[in-house]
């Protein structure tokens, strides 16, 4: 099993607990595999600009996959573009319409910003344990153009947000990609992307076979790149759907559960 050359890594629930925090453990082990020349990639549906912060300070230097996979953009030595696959503005708009009509609080990432049209509680509780900035617009309407690199609708309940996953793929999944990255929150991107995607780019620009990769997550957005992966690893604290992905189980985040699947399967 020690022919890994690439390990993806989702980071919240992952790499990071519910406090935002990384461990002394989990720094180390990363810098192992790298010093290996492993190349570890980070796949998370945060955005670009709130990705980096947490890549250096891993020491990880490869192109970052972000936005569910919408976006691979290198951050170190250059800011460029790999691969970046928006929302149509026909589709966006649709989105949005969709979402007014729910309980939640509606993100729209475009350009690396995250646009907004209401701040509650919910918005300003996320952007400032994540350290974001953001900008208010007065309606999501007088935007000339809206090609959202993703929306993420964030909603009270985990149980609301399953339902509004289900019910919008059940009218858009033949044009979107609508996935639950934490409890009680619902992506939005175009159905061309995904993290498994983005793995699959990356793999073929380094001439790395599926056999050679290991991934590892906890939530559903993370299943796509669990499936192509040739070995996948879920985190203990990930729900019993995503677990039926899993060639193995590790312990939970909190107990450092990234650190034994690295140790055990690439080190």
């Amino acid at each position: 099993m020690n022919n890994i050359k690439l390990i993806v890594l989702d980071i919240d629930g992952t790499l990071m607990d519910k406090n935002f925090h990384i461990s002394d453990g989990v720094k180390n082990v990363i810098s192992k595999a790298i010093s290996k020349d492993i190349k570890v990639v980070l796949a998370t549906g945060r955005m670009h600009s709130a990705t980096v912060p947490i890549a250096k300070k891993l020491g990880i230097t490869t192109p970052l996959i972000t936005y569910q996979g919408a976006m691979i953009r290198e951050y170190l030595n250059s800011d460029k573009i790999l691969f970046h696959e928006p929302v149509e503005d026909k589709f966006s708009r649709k989105i949005i319409a969709e979402l007014r009509q729910k309980d939640v609080q509606i993100n729209v990432y475009m350009d690396d910003i995250l646009f907004v049209e209401t701040e509650g509680a919910i918005l300003k509780e996320y952007a400032n344990k994540r350290f974001i900035s953001y900008k208010k617009v007065n309606s999501f309407d007088k935007v000339e153009k809206i090609e959202a690199t993703k929306i993420l609708a964030m909603a009270k309940t985990s149980q609301y947000a399953d339902d509004l996953t289900d019910y919008l793929n059940q009218k858009y999944s033949q044009d979107l990609y609508i996935t639950k990255s934490m409890p009680e929150y619902c992506e939005i991107a175009d159905n061309k992307v995904s993290k498994g995607k983005a793995i699959l780019y990356l793999a073929n620009l380094w001439n790395i076979n599926k056999s050679q990769i290991m991934a590892a997550g906890d939530g559903e957005n993370d299943i796509e790149m669990l499936k192509i992966a040739g070995l996948s690893v879920v985190m203990g604290n990930a729900s019993n759907k995503v677990k039926q992905n899993a060639d193995f189980i590790t312990d939970t985040v909190d107990n450092d559960g990234i650190v034994t699947a690295i140790e055990k399967f690439a080190l």
